[in-house]
Parts: C-alpha cells; structure tokens; sequence
C-alpha cells in the first residue's frame, strides 16, 4: 500500500516541525479519546448516587405511610393529592408564563395521570394489610413491567443477562410472597399485617401501573418537554385524585381534623414533601438515564427500609425476607454486569 503525498510549496516532506505538529495533534486526540470513558464513568456515579437521594425520599413515604396506617389514618389518595395540587401550580404556572401551545395531545398525559394516581393508591392503601418490608421489596415487580414496556414501546433491547438478572429479581420477589402467605400476621412481629396476601396483591397491581406510569415519564422527558409534563400530570392527577378523594375518603378526612392530632398532620407533611421531592427529582434524571435504571437504582430503598422496620416499627422479619433480599440484589448485580441495555 502507498500514499501518494501533494507538495505544496510550503514545506519539505518529512519537515520536522511538521511532523512534531502532526504528533502533537495525535496524542492530543488519544487523550481526548482515553478521556471519555472516564467522564462517562464520572458522569454514571452521579446519576447512581442522584437516585440513591430518590431513595431515601421513596423510603420517606414509605415511613410516613406506615406511621399513619398505625395510627388508624386509611387516606391513601388524599396523601397524595396535595402533592399533585402543588405540581400543577408551580409547573402549571411556568406554562402559562411561556405562553406556548402543548407538544403532545392531553389524553396521553391524562392516562398517564391516571396510572400514577391509582398506583400511589394502591400502594398507600397496602400499608393497611401488610408490613414496610414486604411494600419495599414488592415493587420491584415493577422492574419487569418497565422491561417488557420499554421494549415495546421504546424500543429497548435487552440480552440474556439482562433477563437473567430481572428473572432472579422476580424469584425473590415471589420467596417473599410466600414468606408472608407461610408466616402470616403472628410471626411476623406487625400487628399492621392484618392480611399480608391482600397487602401483596395490592403491592403488585401498584407496581404495574407505576411502571406504566414510569415508561411514559421516560418517554415525555425525551421525547417532548420535562416542565410540560409536570405541569399535566399535576392538574390532571389533582382533578382525578380530588374526585376520588372526594367519593371515598371524606369521612376519613373529617375524622382526621375532628382528632385533631398535630403528630397526624406532621406525618401526612412528612409524607408530601418526600413525595414532592420524588416528583420533582425523578423526570430530571429520567433526562439522563433510563426507567428501568431508575427502577433498579431505588432497589436500595429496600435495605433502608428493612432498616427502619427493625429500629423503628420493631418488626421481626422472617429469615425468608433476608434470603429474599440477597436473591433481589443477586439479580441487580447480574444485570448491572450485562451493562446498559
């Protein structure tokens, strides 16, 4: 093979100062190369770390949701409508002050709405079955939902080992069911586990519709616009949770002011701001990373939990959960070894 070379009147061939110039530009192109590894690796941690703050504020709801369910407090959509109310005003209004028509038609934004209200719901309404510790480690379930979602829908493609992990993740999973349906309310050490397999089912269905919930997050983002997102699922998932509220929970409420209790009403704030900072959190990094990340990045909220459970609530886990815990991380690590999807 040769290379033909043109003179152009400026320089001999084989000139040294040209030839140290062409060095200097090879290397200076190698460590740009060798760079960008590291600064996608730096910017990785970040995003980890990020949703490990996410976590902490998951395992806040989750927290204030069991303090109030041991305190008789069954509101599980009017713990949840506040935060929608104070999304639509702040995003809402950031809208209207752009002055600029939607780029996607409403009723996308409304089914999502809908998914995400239902599973706060259903999720908030099984900490009166069943105990912190099986709600954490349940919804991972929503990690095959988001699987099978994101490749339909988004066209993600996952290999083998991807599955592999995701299916350890779900052997755990279906261990702790049978933990719960095996021990039941008398070992467990939870007086709040009056049905843990109706606590269970809840949890699943829950799951389901926020991985729903989470794709469709991933997808408006990325595709269409963080802030007009917000600003819909504020106003949509206040008016749908205002009315549910409104038809299923209103003796509730008024039981809860005619109590009067300012230790109820600091839970029902601690369990808003945790989840306002969710909301607020979850679509910027959603931005830089993906659902089904996030969703495997918040399996860390199971350990706080149990955690808490432990200190706080004194519960008295079956050996079952810890071996399910160990199988549920078992498969994190299989899948975050098979790398991005």
């Amino acid at each position: 093979h040769t290379e033909t070379m043109e003179y152009d009147g400026k320089g001999e061939l084989g000139d040294p100062a040209s030839t140290e110039v062409e060095a200097e530009t090879v290397d200076s192109t190698r460590q740009e190369i060798t760079a960008q590894p590291s600064r996608g690796w730096n910017e990785r941690m970040k995003i980890a770390l990020a949703w490990q703050v996410v976590s902490v504020l998951l395992t806040g709801t989750a927290v204030f949701s069991q303090l109030l369910a041991d305190q008789g407090v069954n509101l599980p959509t009017t713990q949840s409508f506040i935060n929608y109310v104070v999304l639509g005003l702040i995003y809402g209004g950031i809208m209207l002050r752009r002055g600029r028509r939607p780029r996607e038609v409403w009723w996308k934004y409304f089914a999502i709405a809908v998914a995400d209200v239902e599973g706060n719901f259903l999720l908030v309404l099984a900490y009166q079955y069943t105990t912190i510790t099986s709600v954490q480690l349940l919804d991972c379930f929503t990690i095959p939902v988001v699987i099978i979602l994101s490749r339909q829908f988004l066209g993600v493609r996952y290999s083998w080992m991807h599955l592999g992990g995701a299916g350890l993740a779900l052997a755990g999973l279906a261990l702790l069911v049978t933990a719960d349906a095996i021990m039941g309310t008398k070992d467990s050490g939870d007086e709040s586990a009056s049905n843990p397999i109706l606590g269970d089912i809840l949890v699943m269905i829950g799951s389901t519709l926020y991985g729903i919930s989470n794709v469709g997050q991933e997808y408006m983002v990325k595709e269409r616009d963080r802030i007009e997102f917000l600003a819909h699922l504020g106003v949509f998932g206040a008016i749908i949770s205002g009315i549910q509220m409104g038809i299923l929970e209103h003796e509730g409420i008024k039981d809860l002011f005619l109590r009067g209790d300012p230790v109820l009403f600091a839970y029902m704030l601690g369990f808003g701001l945790s989840l306002l900072g969710m909301y607020i959190s979850v679509p910027i990094l959603l931005e830089r990373s993906s659902a089904t990340f996030m969703n495997l990045s918040l399996l860390t909220a199971d350990f706080y939990s149990l955690v808490v459970a432990l200190v706080l609530f004194h519960a008295k886990p079956s050996f079952l959960y810890f071996i399910a815990f160990c199988i549920i991380v078992g498969g994190l690590i299989i899948y975050n070894l098979a790398g991005d999807a």
